[in-house]
């Protein structure tokens, strides 16, 4: 028998948006979501402090939608070499820390908490006590603090950010969760702080986020450490030109440590998004749901019907028909969950854990 496999996951903002659907909230926490909740933030702007500025109405009111990358736009007009452009792109970040708050305080009176049950049966499965795998550590890209309620709420354990922060617990750390690009629970205050007034302590939208200072020069650090990984699996994070630090990390630690071998990549998203990733970035070798090992056959099955065969059998034009008919609109981390579930009950016979989280997931609950 060989090692266990050590895995890492890498959550994007589709991880918790992921969580935002599974209870059938009306809101979403994207970036088109919050597109045009953005621009009505910024309107009021434009009749004050902007009054007068054509160029800036028309920016506000044709091209910011549900279609535009936000990130683009704030990293455009900070290169402006106009003062008030870059003024324009710090109000930009304001108002989308504004609004993105306000989402999150909707979904959460709406639903009565916060939304955290795909994460919290995610961290139940690697609780299994004969799970032939083991998690290293949870790397991520959010401002929300689900996955780490998840964690200090639904399993009772301490989170370790990797820095010390003034109100953590002393407990003892069980698991590292690096938020790359900071965190709304995190305060800008020495020592740092967790809480919600003041400050935020995070890495705004743009393309250029100045992670130098401390502590995200540690946090970034330590992701490069954590890569040293058997597997990472991407759970919505939609990699893209905007991330281009991110893309560099993943490189480097897959291709230029001559200690280990590549890590395996494995993309929990529509196949078509998968298709994408693996044409802009070949060199990262990703996988679809369609081909991982554990259940790429369930979700043929699921796609294609029960006569379904290997997808790396397949033609090109096959492969792309079944690309097409999987299609965009599922739940990805709760499919990949539910089929992860089903195959490890299969293999060992039982799901449970101490909280019970993961089978109760399975059931349907």
């Amino acid at each position: 028998m060989g090692a266990v496999p050590r895995i890492v996951y890498l959550i994007g903002a589709g991880g918790s948006n992921a969580c935002v659907k599974w209870v059938k909230s009306p809101y979403g926490i994207l970036m088109q979501d919050l597109s045009i909740p953005l621009g009505n933030k910024l309107r009021p702007l434009l009749e004050t402090e902007y009054s007068g500025h054509e160029n800036l109405v028309t920016l506000v009111n044709t091209v910011i939608d549900e279609n535009t990358d936000i990130e683009h736009v704030i990293t455009f007009l900070d290169d402006a070499p106009s003062k008030l452009h870059r003024d324009f792109a710090g109000e930009m970040r304001k108002a989308f820390e504004e609004v993105l708050r306000e989402r999150l305080r909707e979904i959460e009176k709406d639903h009565g908490g916060h939304p955290v049950h795909l994460y919290a049966a995610l961290l139940d499965m690697h609780r299994i006590t004969d799970l032939p795998e083991r998690l290293g550590g949870i790397i991520t890209t959010n401002y929300d603090e689900y996955i780490e309620e998840a964690m200090t709420e639904k399993h009772d354990g301490s989170v370790d950010f990797g820095f010390e922060l003034a109100s953590s617990s002393t407990e003892p750390r069980k698991l590292k969760l690096l938020k790359l690009h900071g965190s709304f629970g995190w305060q800008d205050t020495w020592p740092l702080s967790r809480g919600t007034a003041g400050d935020t302590l995070w890495l705004p939208p743009g393309i250029n986020k100045v992670k130098q200072r401390y502590p995200f020069n540690v946090v970034w650090g330590l992701a490069r450490e954590l890569l040293s990984c058997d597997i990472l699996r991407i759970i919505g994070c939609r990699i893209g030109a905007n991330d281009w630090d991110l893309i560099s990390l993943l490189f480097t630690t897959r291709h230029i440590n001559s200690t280990s071998q590549p890590y395996r990549i494995e993309v929990i998203d529509a196949p078509s998004r998968v298709e994408q990733f693996r044409t802009s970035f070949p060199y990262l070798e990703v996988r679809s749901l369609f081909e991982l090992d554990e259940i790429g056959d369930r979700f043929l099955k699921k796609i294609a019907g029960e006569s379904s065969p290997n997808f790396g059998d397949l033609g090109k034009q096959e492969r792309e028909a079944l690309v097409r008919k999987a299609g965009e609109n599922e739940n990805w981390f709760e499919l990949w969950l539910r089929f992860k579930a089903e195959t490890v009950f299969e293999e060992l016979g039982s799901v449970e854990t101490e909280t019970g989280l993961f089978a109760e997931f399975l059931a349907g609950g």
